[in-house]
């Protein structure tokens, strides 16, 4: 552990302001028109300007080892935290459903990287160009995604991201499949949270 992240815990555990929902230069959707060799310092100044303690980088459906491990060591230096993720598009529902799933260490353990080896499995006979952008699509629908992922045998979890816009869960699923999803073991073992819910004091929303 880092001496600026035993600052941060000086006194047991505390709260934090995460953020789970990051995108970085990897990601095609994201804009950064700065010096190339700034990114991962510049970064890191913004998490830290937006006082973020806490944070994970889930590019939609592509996971940048390399990118990921320069962010972390730098965030470190800075007290404060990266998990690696990615915001995948899960074949399901209308319009797909994106979900952004928070692996633990051991997905790059030894050196490994059993995260772009599921993202193969995930989009098996596609092509990096057709799945590496916000509107790719996952071959296997929400359920057998979680047991795919479930067989790596390492800890992960997920959160249902923008649940109210499109692409978002309680946008694109309803009804019957909904009710399923909702009592499925899989889901209340690996789902822990939905993101930006606007409508929670809203009569008759979801």
């Amino acid at each position: 552990m880092s001496e600026a992240t035993k600052s941060v815990f000086e006194y047991g555990s505390r709260w934090l302001r995460a953020d789970f929902h990051l995108h970085t230069r990897a990601d095609k959707e994201f804009s950064y028109t700065e010096e190339h060799d700034r990114f991962v310092t510049s970064y890191v100044e913004q998490l830290e300007t937006a006082g973020i303690g806490l944070g994970v980088i889930t590019n939609h459906n592509k996971f940048d080892a390399d990118e990921f491990k320069a962010l972390r060591r730098r965030a470190r230096r800075a007290g404060i935290g990266l998990l690696p993720g990615v915001e995948l598009s899960v074949n399901d529902g209308a319009n797909g459903v994106h979900t952004l799933i928070v692996f633990s260490d051991s997905w790059l353990e030894d050196g490994q990287d059993y995260i772009n080896q599921f993202l193969g499995v995930a989009f098996a006979g596609k092509v990096s160009a057709q799945y590496e952008q916000e509107n790719g699509r996952t071959n296997g629908d929400l359920l057998s995604t979680l047991k795919t992922l479930e067989g790596y045998h390492r800890d992960f979890f997920i959160i249902f991201a923008h649940v109210e816009a499109n692409s978002g869960l309680w946008k694109e699923i309803s009804g019957g499949r909904m009710s399923e999803l909702a009592g499925h073991p899989l889901i209340q073992k690996y789902a822990l949270g939905f993101q930006k819910v606007r409508s929670h004091d809203k009569k008759d929303s979801v």
